[in-house]
């Protein structure tokens, strides 16, 4: 047994001192070399780290085809991901043998293994052991819940605290309470509340993360046994640990824990009992006890979930990540405060989920530039050198590489330099499928092309490692405000922390698109690393010469009041667009007095010209920035710095005219790994550099003062259109696909006809008693799922059935695809047949492609499922029919019709492929004369798709993401003729679905939930193909 993990002061203490005594500089050390070394094809360290999800029986072979496939795409390894689905019971002797062999199959290939705390989230219950092994985690209460009365009731047992308030006064009266039965008055009775069980924590509770020992117990329970797989050396063999979501919210009422009064008493010298509806009523001084509450759970979750964690990574020389739910901010009743709980983290995390782009929004994931500006900030601030994002989680199938390039170039010009992809399964059997597409892996159509935007990744990711960013400006994060105006329970002051949080949101947002150099700060990290130095407000390694205070802040802690003070004392600039008139959370006039003095540069309001009179560095001057949504990025070393400048709109170009120090500039290109000359004016050892910048596209720049060798670059514009010989052939690369997704169901005595497929499968469940699909939003505690006896439950047929009109359709090359085909007799038209032993497998392993053209018949045509019995693994997916035809609409319905000759460019719905999610090749021929010395390239800036594959003569020559949609093919083309091919690559939308629950930038299991029949004019489909003829021109 590991031996029981608790926080030790003096290794807290060793933990944090080295910044605590660390002298910051503003002189970068480290040599440019470092990253042309690394750019062209970076190491492991900064490549991608998918969830590999474990969400079904782990095996070797499983481990290892997906740490092949993840080599082969480019990425540098991989998180452990447990997940619904889960059949290898978590943390057993197997699973840990499994998690051996990921270790040691990933340094075979040269791949990273992170080991991830919990499964599934949110981080702390231990995959349901933590409850069952420490009662008392949950037992003994995690919320206070209040009902106001107006007379006391006869029978007060049932409440833990009584409190009594008469003219504004309060009074704990809970030990007299009986004796007061019947009494007139104000009276609020509080109640005990606890974690309820749910499927979601493996049929037990959540925790208590603030109750003195869970976080021991839970990382005793996490990490006994890898300490003994490795024989105590996590260093040698893993590379950290990924924590999810951990949070404090309350069952209901007030959040308390068990030592909460004691605790708060001994810090703040008054009675929180007696206090308790101040937290939920404007009552007396309620700000201030709302300030000291909310101080103290911030500390509390510290010292109790995030030190030992930190300590124990660092102790064992390894790191801790992942992230708290940051977004939910300025709302702080689940995380207190995003930085200070970020800042105890070796690799400081967020996520960023969805597809959608918001700015404005406080809640929002892409777009919110408080969030990474918040864990950038830790890392400057406390020399963490990278900063993890969970990303596109959720996004759905139809997210194109083009979206995904541009979030990923959005975080990481705010400073993400470690991309962890959500989600990556290793099964896409039963709910698995619906579990926040898209899936980073091989189901994905665009699986093959993947290495081409990872190495890109990897690149932007390696240049955002090196070097040191020096923000001068640093802004208030206005969080201790906000804590005053939060509830619990209630709702008459949330308003007012939403618009201080909003005021906030605004500011970082103008900051930024005014291309402002700025960091946030966080008063809990200047109290322990805060000080004034040479003029200069100093927090860990960055020292600022500038301190802005966000409009509405109200509320200051002492220490960062004091320490205000002594920077403009000593000549730092401080602005204020809000004047904050509280310390602690108690009014006062001292405040008042020095935000009204001539010491305080204090505007109305943001406008330009404070901007440019006191913001913008002097280090970095934008000329011109006119259109798109243009960020900036600029990391300085000892002989140079770069500038990485991102468009993020993925309609509108940006014109920029920028002048930085130095007197050479190369453009280090992500996409291909070269350096290539960069045109530039030079003065005074300025240069100038003018660019337009694409929807979506990055510039990589780096300015130096001695030159760096770099080859130039040929540009793909103008020139002159080939004329093809012919009009372009169309044809699928792959089989054609029929989704059957409505069947019908024979389950006991009863028949159901057109029932959504998921839907059918919740019936069969049912039938046995459950309330649904076992495995649908369920975690199982060690194999409670898998032990489920379900023999008592009938057997079911599923019906598929699917027309074939036409003699002339190709029946011989029909297949059907069937998850576990195993645990059916599977008929078509009533003759049984098989997945044999060596069957072609799709999606994963657990999708057989089964034959059946022999069988198939012109008109209406079944495929049944016959199960026997019913097993918990028994998950009735959809069924595809795969082979040489077309799909077309009749009577509603899909049908399958012969294949044509596609003609003209229309989607693929209208060609006869509208569930086809692989690629469609439009290919055309040209007769080139004497090649050699010409320059030739393809451009196709009008179709939808994933992405477009350019192949030349038999070969692939490259792929077009996004603007401007050209490649150079001059390598390719000889004399004569020449075939170019463009292959549009769809997705799997199409294919799996969501098709019948609308969706915009959010997919959730919840989406493949179908109350009734859908014709097929009603289906969600994707218009994929190219739109506008592709050119091949000769410069």
């Amino acid at each position: 047994m590991m031996r029981k993990i608790q926080l030790s002061a003096w290794f807290a203490a060793l933990a944090f001192g080295v910044l605590t005594t660390a002298c910051h500089s503003e002189q970068p050390t480290e040599s440019s070399q470092v990253l042309f070394d690394q750019f062209a094809d970076p190491s492991s360290e900064f490549r991608t780290k998918p969830f590999m999800v474990w969400n079904t029986e782990i095996t070797p072979e499983r481990i290892d085809r997906i740490l092949n496939e993840y080599k082969e795409q480019g990425c540098g390894g991989v998180f452990i991901h447990p997940r619904l689905g889960l059949i290898t019971e978590y943390l057993s002797p197997t699973w840990n043998e499994m998690v051996k062999y990921t270790v040691d199959k990933g340094r075979e290939l040269g791949l990273e293994v992170w080991l991830y705390d919990e499964n599934s989230y949110p981080s702390g219950f231990g995959g349901g052991h933590v409850p069952r092994e420490m009662p008392e985690a949950y037992n003994q209460g995690q919320g206070l819940n209040p009902t106001v009365v107006d007379r006391m009731p006869d029978d007060v047992s049932a409440y833990f605290v009584i409190v009594a308030e008469e003219d504004g006064k309060l009074e704990n009266v809970t030990d007299r309470a009986a004796s007061m039965k019947g009494d007139s008055g104000k009276f609020y009775l509080y109640a005990k509340t606890q974690y309820q069980p749910s499927p979601w924590y493996a049929g037990g509770p959540y925790v208590d993360l603030l109750a003195q020992g869970v976080t021991d117990k839970f990382m005793e329970i996490t990490m006994q046994g890898y300490e003994q797989t490795f024989g105590g050396d996590l260093k040698g063999n893993v590379k950290g640990i990924f924590t999810d979501e951990p949070e404090i919210v309350s069952p209901g009422g007030v959040r308390w824990t068990p030592d909460l009064f004691d605790v708060f008493f001994k810090e703040y010298g008054y009675d929180l009992s007696a206090c308790l509806p101040q937290l939920h009523e404007q009552i007396g001084d309620w700000q201030k006890v709302r300030h000291d509450y909310f101080q103290l759970l911030n500390r509390l979750f510290v010292e109790r979930w995030a030190q030992p964690w930190y300590n124990y990574c660092a102790e064992k020389g390894i790191s801790w990540t992942g992230h708290y739910w940051e977004h939910n901010w300025p709302t702080v009743t689940g995380v207190t405060d995003n930085m200070s709980m970020a800042a105890w983290q070796q690799v400081p995390g967020i996520d960023m989920l969805f597809n959608q782009f918001n700015e404005s929004s406080t809640g929002a994931q892409f777009g919110n530039i408080r969030s990474v500006k918040e864990v950038n900030s830790i890392a400057n601030q406390l020399n963490r050198p990278r900063i993890l994002s969970e990303t596109y989680g959720g996004a759905g199938w139809n997210v194109t590489f083009k979206d995904m390039k541009r979030l990923c170039d959005w975080q990481m010009v705010l400073g993400v330099n470690l991309v962890n992809q959500h989600v990556g399964h290793m099964s896409m059997a039963g709910v698995r499928k619906f579990d926040y597409p898209p899936m980073f892996n091989q189901s994905a159509a665009w699986w093959g092309n993947y290495r081409v935007l990872n190495d890109y990744i990897a690149r932007i990711c390696t240049a955002m490692s090196f070097g040191e960013q020096y923000n001068d400006v640093l802004v208030l994060e206005p969080t201790t405000s906000v804590w005053m105006y939060n509830q619990y329970c209630g709702s008459g002051t949330q308003g007012r922390a939403m618009e201080i949080g909003q005021a906030f949101q605004n500011l970082v947002t103008e900051l930024e698109h005014a291309q402002v150099e700025f960091d946030l700060g966080c008063e809990d990290i200047f109290r322990r690393y805060g000080s004034v130095r040479n003029g200069k407000f100093v927090v860990g390694e960055r020292a600022y010469g500038t301190f802005v205070i966000a409009p509405q802040t109200e509320n200051l802690e002492r220490e960062t009041f004091d320490l205000l003070r002594e920077f403009v004392q000593k000549g730092g600039r401080l602005i204020a667009l809000g004047k904050p008139t509280r310390v602690e959370g108690e009014l006062s006039p001292e405040v008042e007095a020095f935000f009204a003095s001539e010491q305080v540069i204090a505007p109305e309001s943001l406008t330009q010209e404070v901007i440019d009179s006191y913001l913008q560095s002097e280090k970095i001057r934008f000329v011109r920035k006119e259109g798109g949504d243009l960020h900036h990025n600029r990391r300085e070393f000892k002989d140079g710095q770069t500038l990485l400048l991102v468009n993020a709109s993925l309609d509108e170009a940006s014109e920029v005219e920028v002048v930085l120090d130095g007197k050479h500039v190369v453009r280090m290109d992500a996409l291909d790994g070269k350096i290539y000359e960069m045109p530039a004016e030079v003065s005074d050892d300025k240069v100038t550099v003018k660019r337009r910048i694409e929807p979506a596209e990055s510039v990589l720049l780096y300015v130096s003062e001695e030159p760096v060798a770099a080859e130039k670059e040929r540009v793909l514009t103008g020139g002159t259109p080939l004329t093809a010989k012919d009009s372009e052939q169309i044809e699928r690369v792959r089989d054609n696909v029929l989704l059957i997704d409505f069947i019908d169901l024979q389950s006991g005595n009863e028949f159901k006809k057109d029932i959504y497929y998921n839907n059918a499968g919740t019936e069969v469940f049912r039938k046995a008693g459950l309330s649904g699909n076992p495995w649908f939003w369920a975690m199982q505690y060690k194999q409670d799922i898998v032990n489920m006896d379900l023999s008592a439950a009938p057997g079911f047929t599923a019906f598929y059935r699917f027309m074939v009109s036409g003699s002339e359709v190709d029946k011989e090359s029909m297949k059907i695809l069937v998850e576990r085909p195993w645990l059916y007799t599977v008929k078509v038209n009533g003759t049984p047949v098989q997945a044999g032993p060596d069957a072609e497998w799709l999606l994963d392993e657990e999708f057989k492609l089964i034959p059946i053209g022999e069988y198939v018949r012109a008109g209406e045509n079944t495929v049944e499922l016959i199960a026997d019995k019913l097993t918990v693994h028994t998950e009735l997916g959809a069924v595809y029919v795969l082979g040489n035809f077309d799909v077309k609409q009749q009577n509603d319905r899909w049908t399958i019709v012969p294949a044509s000759r596609y003609e003209g460019l229309q989607d693929w719905q209208s060609l006869g492929a509208p569930f086809y999610p692989w690629e469609m090749k439009y290919a055309k021929r040209f007769d080139v004369e004497s090649a050699s010395g010409k320059s030739f390239y393809v451009e196709a800036d009008d179709w939808t798709g994933s992405l477009a594959e350019v192949w030349v003569n038999g070969q692939k020559a490259g792929v077009l993401i996004a603007e401007p949609y050209t490649l150079d093919v001059t390598s390719l083309i000889r004399d004569g003729e020449n075939e170019v091919e463009l292959r549009v690559v769809g997705n799997m939308q199409n294919m799996i679905g969501p098709h019948h629950v609308a969706y915009d930038g959010i997919v959730d299991p919840n989406r493949w939930n179908v109350p009734t029949w859908r014709k097929a004019s009603e289906y969600i489909l994707t218009p994929f193909g190219l739109k506008q003829d592709f050119e091949l021109k000769e410069l």
